[in-house]
């Protein structure tokens, strides 16, 4: 009798092994195929935490480091580079942005950190926007981001702020997408200079200018960045209701520091600072903005190799070092702020 519970115990063990196989064995041979799903099963996991762990001024918890840290795993992997499954997950993550964008804000400030270097931030009055780029090296697909998502996210938005002329910051499709709809362009001389319905607007000296929206003028600052010899303007917005934000763009220059070092003192106060994570001299720079949070941007920016692809881990170890509220977002989060 013995011996036949071993017999059967056996042949259950071996189906079991062969029903294992038969779950792995298509991926034998298709090396792509099993990165693509595994790295679907990652984003699932990556979304997961981070709903449960959404983006706060608060220490992070290890959950979500381990989320953003999942996340630089899949894109430092340059085998992925330009695969769907990138398009299909921060097309959906944008997709959530958008919905709440159509909901009314009743008070205080939302801030959403999208691919690269771009920002929205929206206030009960106005939605501005810095940057938005849909990303390009994609092999699978057109862009990172749809045209179709791209282009219901510019209809949520009141106006557009280019920094600088790098192709991974101005987006001639998403420029189009404004001006369509009649909305304000603004960028420094070098960026499109051909297209006469781009606000340009650059000169070497801090300037004020005032901008349309769809509830009256936005005021604005801009300061005269550079990245190396580039023109990189910063621009320091006041909403109606007096809150108060700037995005650096790619800001990279030794002798900006001698008026950035202090320009708290020329520009007011600062509720919120959106800094590429990479700035010449980070910390000083956010101390002479002053703000009250900081944000950093450009990580994981999938044109660049492996070295330069600033991941959230490096991240994390520079704003150990912001003694003030900081906090540090993926593609398609926000975050709420108000006085």
């Amino acid at each position: 009798m013995r011996r036949y519970v071993w017999i059967v115990c056996g042949l259950l063990g071996f189906l079991c092994i062969a029903h294992a196989q038969e779950k792995t064995s298509p991926f034998w041979g298709k090396q792509e195929v099993y990165l693509k799903n595994q790295t679907v099963k990652t984003f699932e996991l990556v979304n997961q935490l981070l709903e449960e762990n959404p983006p706060s001024t608060e220490a992070p918890s290890l959950a979500r480091r381990s989320a953003l840290m999942l996340l630089d795993g899949v894109l430092h992997d340059t085998r992925l580079d330009g695969n769907s499954v990138y398009t299909d997950f921060i097309d959906a993550r944008i997709k959530m942005i958008i919905t709440e964008l159509g909901q009314p804000l009743a008070e205080g400030m939302r801030i959403y950190k999208l691919y690269n270097a771009s920002y929205i931030v929206r206030t009960p009055s106005v939605t501005v926007a810095y940057d938005l780029y849909r990303g390009a090296a994609m092999k699978e697909s057109p862009s990172l981001i749809s045209d179709e998502v791209m282009r219901e996210l510019v209809k949520q938005c009141d106006i557009l702020f280019l920094s600088h002329n790098h192709s991974d910051h101005v987006d001639p499709v998403v420029v189009d997408y404004f001006l369509q709809e009649g909305k304000s362009v603004v960028a420094p001389d070098e960026v499109l200079p051909a297209n006469k319905q781009v606000k340009h607007i650059r000169e070497e000296r801090i300037i004020e200018r005032s901008f349309p929206v769809r509830n009256g003028q936005l005021r604005v600052q801009i300061l005269p960045g550079h990245q190396d010899a580039l023109q990189n303007n910063i621009y320091v917005v006041k909403s109606p209701e007096g809150y108060t934000f700037a995005q650096t763009g790619d800001q990279y220059h030794k002798e900006d520091l001698d008026w950035l070092l202090n320009v708290h003192t020329q520009i007011g106060s600062l509720d919120v600072l959106m800094i590429n994570c990479w700035a010449n001299s980070l910390y000083e720079v956010i101390d002479g903005f002053d703000p009250k949070l900081v944000l950093t941007s450009h990580e994981n920016e999938l044109g660049h190799t492996i070295d330069h692809r600033e991941s959230y881990w490096t991240s994390y170890a520079k704003l150990a070092s912001v003694r003030r509220p900081k906090c540090l977002m993926t593609w398609a989060e926000g975050i709420s702020y108000k006085r």
